[in-house]
């Protein structure tokens, strides 16, 4: 027998023994396709087969749950969205496989029949998304107990990214949880937990998810990243490239690179640098809008909420406009006139 097949039989015998009903995680299974379909290595294999026995030894129960029923974590560990790849993987591996790990919840004392989730959120959605049950090891623990086991299981996995483990790290400091338990829930010292936390603190929280995990991007880039934001002209110019619809189209280390460049860019020329600017009054000297002039482009901006019939109007004459200034152009011109 393979060390592969060795190790699933362990985590079969793990969960039939900690329930009183047998359980079709111990029923014969070939588990290679579901592991190489969630691209778990050996050694991430064995670390799941600790972690079960840890947790069962414990006092853990597994039991089949309505994943309706569980809530996710108050602090959130990863940025992807379920409609992303590795979540699809999962979901079709979990379809057509089962539930090889099972996840870890805590009941919750003040909402019966509730449950919340220390990890496993991914396995967790895939159930909900397939409408079948999700199997879970249930332990009471507290909050501190649960964002520690949150931040091991983390510790475990290859796919998190830096900014995802910083953005964790600084979500436990603002919910007041002291330095010696958000370094035993990433497995860190002090120094690197101040590095997280600087990098997370260096990127608005709405760039940051706009960005996504970006796991090519290390501390090093997102700190520069941080630094031109720090000047208003990048944060604008960032916050411009996420509003843009084609921005969310790209992965997630290419939208990285794009607003570290639109940050980190410097004005190409003293127009770029000062753009002219200028307000156009009408007859009664109300001001209809305002015109800047940068470089290469040029903006005209009309009060909706002051002239919201001219704002209309004009948007409707500006393809008559043009035909009238393509008619002009295309006249002749006097000798001299250029």
């Amino acid at each position: 027998m393979s060390r592969r097949s060795v190790i699933s039989s362990l985590i079969a015998e793990q969960l039939a023994a900690a329930n009183s009903a047998p359980s079709a995680e111990a029923q014969p299974r070939v588990a290679a396709g579901p592991v190489r379909a969630m691209g778990l290595t050996l050694d991430k294999l064995e670390l799941e087969r600790k972690s079960l026995e840890d947790a069962i030894a414990a006092g853990a129960q597994v039991v089949e749950l309505d994943p309706a029923a569980v809530d996710g974590s108050f602090a959130a560990d990863r940025f992807e969205a379920d409609g992303e790849a590795g979540f699809e993987e999962l979901r079709r591996s979990i379809e057509a496989n089962g539930q090889e790990v099972p996840i870890l919840v805590r009941p919750l004392p003040d909402q019966p029949g509730r449950y919340q989730a220390a990890y496993g959120h991914r396995r967790l959605r895939a159930c909900l998304a397939l409408g079948r049950r999700v199997k879970a090891l249930v332990k009471a623990m507290t909050d501190a107990e649960l964002v520690v086991a949150q931040g091991l299981e983390n510790a475990q996995r290859v796919d998190l990214s830096f900014i995802e483990k910083a953005a964790f790290a600084r979500g436990l400091e603002d919910r007041g949880f002291d330095r010696a338990t958000i370094m035993a829930a990433l497995s860190t010292d002090k120094t690197e937990l101040s590095k997280l936390i600087s990098a997370a603190k260096a990127v608005p929280e709405p760039v940051m998810r706009a960005i996504g995990p970006a796991p090519k991007a290390g501390r090093r880039r997102w700190l520069q990243l941080g630094e031109a934001l720090a000047r208003p002209a990048g944060l604008t110019r960032v916050e411009a490239l996420v509003a843009d619809g084609g921005f969310a189209g790209k992965d997630s280390d290419a939208r990285f690179v794009l607003a570290l460049e639109a940050a980190s860019r410097t004005p190409a020329d003293k127009a770029e640098a000062a753009p002219h600017r200028m307000t156009i009054k009408g007859a009664s000297g109300a001001v209809i809008a305002r015109i800047s002039e940068s470089g290469r482009q040029l903006d005209v901006v009309v009060d909706r909420a002051k002239n919201r019939a001219f704002a209309d109007f004009l948007v409707r004459s500006l393809p008559a406009l043009h035909d009238q200034f393509l008619a002009e152009e295309a006249e002749p011109r006097p000798p001299g006139r250029r």
